[in-house]
């Protein structure tokens, strides 16, 4: 059991995902989810691969549509017509996918990649990803789940779940066919709204999820800005899922939510300067010591005391700077007498006074 930010958990190890570890005591993991907001073309997935590796994100993520596995033919209507024409005009070829993979080994960001069905896993696995993500809408697809859950065990690629639109009891199905097939998983906390209503977004969840099922957690935003990833990060976050357009003007899938590469490299700033916030251990640093010096408040005379008289509680009171006799000493001093002159508005020294008299306590 560790310790962070005050919210215990329980011990989950670590997930490598090619050349990245996601951990609950290293660094959050920037997920920048490009998804097919490339409307289908391979140069724009790649500047949308260069944007997220220049902006700092360690992932960029997107997503790979079989659709004649993954939906009846003309069964769903969707933002600009039917889904199927949709996802014919914005999605990315296997062999795209492939070139896309090798381009961002290139330039030194981890390819990741959803599949929304068990072969969309299979042509993922073949293509070599390191690690399968699975979208809120699969969550509750335990046919699918398990066959992710076995391939995970047998070649030990981690799985990413988002918890979108599911019950805490789907959930708890969900992890049951995970462990009992030997994964090794993430859950992320999701809301499948476009945006989400902000009281919908239940960042509360993140310890609730790591306490409950002991693996690590984090958080898939589809808010327009970056509060809620920041705020997921303080609850102990071990990866942050944002959805990435080059510019929201193009008006793509998932435009709407999307954050564009300045505000993508905002959030990579400012989670990483949250993470380096969260330590629990209170300590006086070096610099602390320098301000404490004068800050702090120590015994002073409030007015003249001449020598052989004794220090009364209107003589002396506290004032700043600090590298006199600390204030908690105050009344220490009261009844001793003074050895030599203090003058008004000094400070008064130990060797000012008379040592206490013997049972009437004081410090020196």
């Amino acid at each position: 059991m560790t310790m962070q930010n005050g919210l215990s958990r329980r011990s989950a190890p670590p997930l490598k995902i090619g050349r990245v570890m996601i951990g609950a005591d290293r660094p959050c993991v920037i997920i920048a989810e490009a998804a097919c907001e490339h409307h289908g073309r391979l140069s724009a997935a790649k500047r949308l691969a260069r944007a997220a590796k220049s902006a700092g994100a360690e992932i960029v993520k997107f997503q790979l549509h079989l659709p004649h596995e993954e939906m009846l033919p003309g069964s769903i209507t969707f933002w600009a017509g039917s889904m199927d024409d949709v996802l014919k005009q914005v999605n990315l070829s296997i062999d795209a996918h492939r070139k896309l993979k090798r381009y961002c080994e290139q330039i030194g960001i981890q390819y990741l990649c959803t599949a929304y069905c068990a072969a969309g896993v299979d042509v993922l696995d073949a293509l070599g990803v390191p690690a399968f993500k699975i979208g809120s809408g699969e969550m509750t697809n335990l046919p699918m789940i398990r066959h992710v859950a076995r391939m995970s065990a047998r070649k030990r690629k981690p799985v990413l779940v988002s918890t979108g639109m599911s019950t805490m009891e789907e959930i708890v199905q969900t992890v049951a066919v995970l462990k009992a097939e030997g994964a090794q998983f993430m859950l992320l906390n999701c809301t499948s709204e476009y945006p989400p209503q902000y009281p919908h977004v239940n960042l509360g969840l993140l310890p609730i999820l790591r306490r409950r099922f002991g693996v690590l957690v984090g958080h898939s935003d589809h808010s327009p800005e970056n509060y809620t990833a920041f705020a997921a990060v303080a609850l102990g976050a071990a990866a942050i899922e944002k959805h990435f357009t080059l510019s929201r003007k193009r008006r793509g899938p998932d435009w709407l939510v999307s954050i564009e590469p300045g505000e993508l490299k905002a959030l990579v700033d400012g989670v990483r300067k949250i993470g380096a916030a969260l330590g629990s251990e209170k300590r006086l640093y070096p610099d602390e010591r320098i301000v404490r010096r004068w800050a702090h408040h120590s015994v002073v005379s409030l007015r003249d005391i001449a020598r052989g008289s004794a220090i009364t509680p209107e003589a002396i009171g506290v004032k700043r700077p600090g590298w006199g006799i600390p204030a908690k000493h105050l009344e220490a001093l009261y009844g001793r007498v003074a050895r030599r002159d203090i003058p008004t508005n000094a400070l008064v020294r130990w060797n000012d006074v008379n040592p206490a008299l013997s049972g009437k306590g004081g410090v020196k």
